[in-house]
């Protein structure tokens, strides 16, 4: 059973990760750390992301490349696609529309002509900066549940995950135990 649905009586509900050990015994699925985090997440993005995308009759996906590109463009695919977390191919797909509806362009970089540069169109310019002050007071209501404190700790433990699981660090595999090995 999962202890997500478990509580210690005082409002909080028991950590499952507290007396962990190195093997992981007695972790469910569902208390993963990955699978806390990607539920969370889609929860959010749902919520959040999609009611304001959805506003401006933009995907999801589209709105999060347009914001991207509404902070740091010009910019070379790749790099967009390592800010916002999207695969060329998929990115790809999601410019193609943004281009269609006149909010971004894409280029050949004439000193590397394998190289793509993306910018955000005037009108994407437009559009991403009146969502942009929807987007901060959504993302600040969503952080009002926490105290100071608690947002402090969050972020330094999301950010501590991120830089111990960067590709500057990769993580080791983690081999089965030796009982469960097939």
């Amino acid at each position: 059973m999962s202890t997500l649905k478990k509580n210690s009586g005082k409002g909080v509900e028991a950590c499952p990760w507290r007396d962990l050990g190195p093997q992981g015994g007695g972790l469910e699925l569902e208390d993963y750390p990955t699978a806390l985090l990607m539920r969370v997440a889609n929860h959010l993005q749902a919520e959040i992301t999609g009611v304001n995308a959805k506003l401006h009759e933009l995907s999801v996906p589209e709105y999060r490349i347009l914001s991207r590109l509404y902070v740091s463009a010009p910019m070379q695919l790749s790099a967009l696609c390592r800010t916002s977390f999207f695969d060329k191919a998929y990115a790809g797909r999601i410019l193609r529309a943004l281009e269609a509806r006149g909010l971004a362009l894409t280029s050949v970089d004439e000193a590397h002509k394998r190289r793509q540069i993306v910018d955000i169109t005037p009108a994407g310019r437009e559009l991403a900066r009146r969502i942009a002050p929807l987007a901060r007071r959504s993302q600040a209501r969503l952080l009002e549940v926490l105290s100071t404190d608690e947002r402090v700790a969050l972020y330094g433990a999301l950010k501590k995950l991120l830089n111990a699981n960067t590709p500057a660090a990769p993580a080791a595999p983690v081999a089965a135990p030796k009982e469960t090995r097939k």
